[in-house]
């Protein structure tokens, strides 16, 4: 019972903390401006909000540039990827770039999709291109510093056997960055799609 009131301890810390609020405001704001995620692209809308709400300007700002936020978080972003804490340059301008211009175009573009505005295609082009060229840098910047600022791997290459190297580097480091390469050059892919000729005539048609 003390190990599970000392776990629940650990994991409130700093849980009042009001900036914890931040992307629950923004979430509200965004479905105050441009209503809940529906449609045929519903599932871009929501990734247009994760992004933005959440990732960009709370836990990548607000978490692991300020450490402000639920305590375990702060540490977990530490213990992550040192560059953080280290205030690295590279990772402290792509996360300026992730505050102050993924964050609101994100925004933009998921009241772009919600109110099937005329240039979504240019914001999803656009803000689908910069968090691709992060993410890339990010991951290749540690890649040839050789993962040094990642948690230490028991072995090389990381085993799937022990659990920090399974959660730190394979799930975290290489699946989490997979999906952030992967997904942008999908949105890119269809939104330049968008603007082929044979994709008007079917829209054309269909209606």
């Amino acid at each position: 019972m003390e190990n599970f009131k000392s776990i629940l301890d650990y994991f409130l810390v700093d849980m009042a903390d009001p900036i914890n609020l931040t992307p629950v405001g923004l979430l509200l704001l965004c479905f105050i401006w441009s209503g809940l995620p529906r449609g045929p692209e519903k599932y871009i809308a929501i990734w247009t909000l994760f992004n933005a709400c959440f990732i960009h300007i709370w836990m990548e700002g607000i978490v692991g540039v300020l450490g402000r936020g639920p305590r375990w978080m702060v540490i977990e972003y530490s213990k992550l990827d040192a560059r953080y804490a280290e205030k690295d340059p590279t990772v402290m301008t792509i996360v300026c770039a992730e505050v102050f211009i993924m964050g609101p175009l994100c925004i933009l573009w998921y009241n772009a999709i919600m109110k099937r505005l005329w240039y979504k295609p240019f914001l999803a082009i656009v803000t689908s291109t910069i968090q691709l060229f992060g993410a890339v840098i990010y991951v290749f910047t540690e890649v040839f510093l050789g993962f040094k600022n990642l948690p230490k791997l028991h072995s090389w290459p990381p085993s799937f056997t022990v659990w920090d190297d399974v959660f730190y580097f394979w799930i975290v480091f290489v699946f989490g960055n997979m999906v952030w390469i992967g997904v942008p050059m999908f949105c890119i892919v269809k939104s330049i799609w968008a603007f082929s000729p044979h994709n008007n005539n079917v829209e054309k048609k269909q209606r």
